[in-house]
């Protein structure tokens, strides 16, 4: 067994000679013949396939694959299979030995197919990761690397000031003050004179951004439909695109309730544009039928951009572009605070916004659903690139309306970088999950997005991920609302489709840095689990499959440990967490209404407790760069073919670990917030998050937060961080914490179950 960790460069070029298996009796068509595809796998995980040649026994595919890998192989197969109607037969394959790439050859021409008599022209070469320099840019991508940028980063919607940040260092000495997502998003749609395009997976025009006191008195009460509506009678023009929720209708709500079709309406009669696109994939034949239909069902428009026109800047005539980006929906629940009440606010904040997607309650009862994201504001040339995104979706999928889209040009709009201080400068990039049946690519593009099935595919945020993991030095810190892949590796169901690296990266990055007898921590929170009912089949085979990698990581990582003689635990390297909030029953509002007894809502009145759903798709990395995006750790946000996505790099030149050793710059001082909000303080150990002390330390605080909040008698938690509700033994094993087998006021066990549903569904 060879370790292919790097990328793979395959060219699929064509093949010759197939035998005839369309001779079924039910083939109509005499001239039927072979419908040839190609593919590579190692072990059940398929790296890349071709498309469909129908009716060809010499079929040319001339198709050229990336593939980031990281794999345990003993050989690779390409293989040349039949597409039938609802299956694919091998014609023939060819087996390639790891050891024959590793070094760095190329290996191309023809090849003879075992158990035929055709032939395969390929070319394959391997690309060892410690042979690709270990950049801020990634790499080979549709969008570059863009200087002079200026980013603006948020935990969740609004953040008021907090004593929680006190002690996180700043400039000038004064408490870090937390800017307001929702608040900066107001006074920039406000603000636009000339355009503002949205896109989102929910877009709910009932939402109103400004609440609390701020400086921002005129917004306050004002929905964003509203809003929207008044812009564009100002003559701004204003875009709306909204993923269509094929269960929605006029009369019903839908499975997800993402109000499309109520956005759609109230926009009707006015100068908002609104088009409801569906997430569709343009494939042929019986079989792709039901794809296509399962497709605009099950996937999603996932993406959550605001892009719209600012004022000029100082000693500057044109205007300029900015761009909002994260995992913050415009939607029904969102809006929350770093305190996350359960039941406070439901009569002031959260008055007509009440939402609790994992718990049967209502707004006069409670508790809502404490709501954690982040989101960042782009502006400088990034911002152009978020731009772009919003043009070329538009134009594949609203053509008939492409006239709308505003010309943008230097003539009337100020495109060059942003003009500040050189130390609060940002270098960004913009990556992707989407294809050319969503986007109208650039034709001088193609060469960075590779083709799969015959479409082109932009996986860019996977690969961001990959490679920004390979680089990483000190720590990772990853929020994300969901956490499960590198299937090809676990114990076992090693077929299921969740095949993207980013679990298996992680591990190796840390199985690398004890093997040289260095130290590297990765930090994880994810929900406690994925919304809606716990106890249902969808809910608990994410939570299986969560279990599964879980495990596979930890057993690595213990191998690691044993064989290096080390006298430490899997727990010191890798740590899963989640948030959650404990209340004292005393300070619930008495004026609210009594819950109905022996209910789920009269439960959570006596225990006064509830997770905080984590919403975030964001990793840092050494504390000089983050990623921020709408990407889940999953295969349908990794894969590039699923749910459609968008996310950007970025860092400060000058507050790198080459530049200033131990960064303190933004990046830094946004994880110590978030820190701080999750653990209801700061304290000097998070300012090492790199060492063993703060791993230790972090675990410590967590695990005793979970043993208060798992109490039978509930209690005010301060901070809101807990343990993940596993045990992790000496080898690795993951089992059910004892006392928590399943989570508090549920029947739901913590390590989940399979069922019968597609895992493309759950995966």
């Amino acid at each position: 067994m060879a370790m292919l960790r790097g990328y793979l460069y395959v060219d699929l070029i064509e093949a010759d000679n197939l035998p005839d298996c369309d001779t079924a009796f039910f083939n109509i068509d005499p001239k039927d013949t072979s419908d040839a595809f190609a593919q590579v796998k190692i072990g059940p995980c398929v790296l890349c396939k071709t498309a469909v040649i129908n009716n060809d026994l010499s079929p040319k595919w001339q198709e050229s694959h990336r593939i980031p890998v990281c794999h345990l192989a003993d050989e690779l197969q390409i293989q040349v299979l039949d597409k039938d109607h609802f299956d694919a037969g091998v014609l023939g394959e060819v087996s390639i030995r790891p050891e024959d790439l590793m070094d760095g050859e190329t290996l191309q021409g023809w090849y003879p197919l075992s158990g035929c008599d055709g032939r395969i022209n390929l070319k394959m070469n391997y690309v060892p990761k410690d042979m690709i320099e270990a950049t801020f840019e990634v790499p080979d991508c549709y969008f570059p690397l863009r200087e002079g940028c200026k980013i603006t980063l948020y935990q969740d919607a609004h953040c008021p000031p907090l004593s929680i940040y006190e002690g996180i260092p700043t400039v000038d000495g004064e408490i870090f003050n937390a800017p307001c997502a929702w608040i900066d998003l107001y006074k920039a749609v406000n603000s636009a004179q000339r355009f503002i395009y949205v896109t989102g997976w929910s877009v709910y025009t009932a939402t109103v951004l400004v609440r609390d006191e701020c400086d921002c008195e005129e917004g306050k009460g004002e929905s964003f439909g509203e809003l929207l509506k008044r812009k564009a009678d100002e003559g701004v023009r204003v875009l709306v695109m909204i993923w269509n929720e094929k269960m929605s209708t006029d009369l019903t709500a839908g499975f997800m309730g993402t109000h499309d079709e109520e956005t759609r309406l109230y926009f009707q009669d006015s100068d908002v544009e609104v088009a409801v696109v569906p997430r569709v994939r343009s494939l042929e034949g019986m079989a792709s039928f039901f794809q296509n239909q399962f497709s605009q069902t099950c996937y999603t428009h996932h993406q959550k951009t605001v892009i719209v026109d600012c004022p000029p800047a100082d000693e500057e005539e044109l205007p300029r572009i900015q761009a909002f980006i994260g995992g913050l929906d415009i939607t029904d629940g969102r809006y929350d605070t770093p305190e996350h009440e359960l039941f406070k606010t439901l009569q002031t904040l959260h008055q007509g916004d009440f939402y609790n997607g994992v718990a049967t309650t209502t707004c006069e009862v409670g508790p809502r659903e404490p709501w954690h994201d982040i989101h960042c504001r782009l502006e400088g040339p990034v911002a152009l690139d978020v731009l772009a995104n919003f043009t070329e979706r538009w134009r594949k999928q609203v053509h008939d309306r492409e006239s709308r889209l505003l010309p943008i040009s230097r003539e009337e709009f100020s495109l060059e970088p942003v003009t500040c201080e050189e130390s609060e400068m940002w270098s960004a990039q913009i990556f992707r999950s989407i294809t050319s049946d969503s986007a109208l690519f650039k034709f001088d593009r193609f060469s960075t997005i590779p083709k799969r099935k015959g479409k082109y595919v932009d996986d860019s945020i996977h690969r961001a991920y990959i490679h920004q993991i390979r680089r990483a030095d000190s720590f990772l810190y990853i929020e994300n609302q969901y956490f499960l892949g590198s299937a090809y590796n676990w114990d076992e169901e090693q077929n299921t489709k969740a095949y993207h690296l980013i679990p298996l990266e992680i591990t190796q990055r840390i199985v690398e840095k004890i093997n040289e007898g260095k130290y590297m921590a990765a930090y994880v929170i994810v929900p406690m689990f994925p919304e809606g009912d716990p106890t249902s089949g969808p809910v608990q085979e994410i939570l299986h499959w969560q279990h599964r990698t879980m495990q596979m990581m930890y057993r690595t990582i213990a191998q690691a440990i044993e064989a290096n003689e080390l006298d430490t635990h899997p727990r010191d390297y890798l740590s899963f967490f989640c948030l959650a909030k404990g209340e004292c029953p005393d300070e619930i509002p008495q004026d609210l209404s009594p819950p109905e007894p022996d209910t789920p809502a009269a439960k959570l009145r006596d225990n006064a407790r509830l997770m905080i759903y984590v919403h975030s798709k964001m990793m840092i990395v050494d504390d000089d760069y983050i990623i921020v995006g709408s990407a889940n750790i999953n295969q349908r946000s990794m894969g590039g073919t699923r749910d459609s996505e968008i996310a950007v790099g970025c860092f400060q030149p000058l507050h790198t670990r080459e530049v200033s050793g131990q960064p303190q710059g933004s990046v830094s001082k946004f994880r110590m917030a978030l820190w701080a909000e999750h653990l209801g303080s700061f304290d000097e150990t998070f300012l090492n998050p790199g060492s063993i002390e703060c791993m230790r330390a972090i675990n410590e605080v967590s695990d005793s937060n979970w043993t208060a909040y798992a109490a039978d008698e509930p209690c005010k938690i301060e901070g809101h961080l807990m343990r993940y509700p596993v045990d992790v033994s000496q080898d690795g094993s993951v089992m059910s914490l004892e006392g928590s087998e399943n989570f508090p006021d549920t029947t739901a066990p913590v390590l989940g179950a399979p069922n019968f549903l597609p895992n493309k569904l759950t995966t």
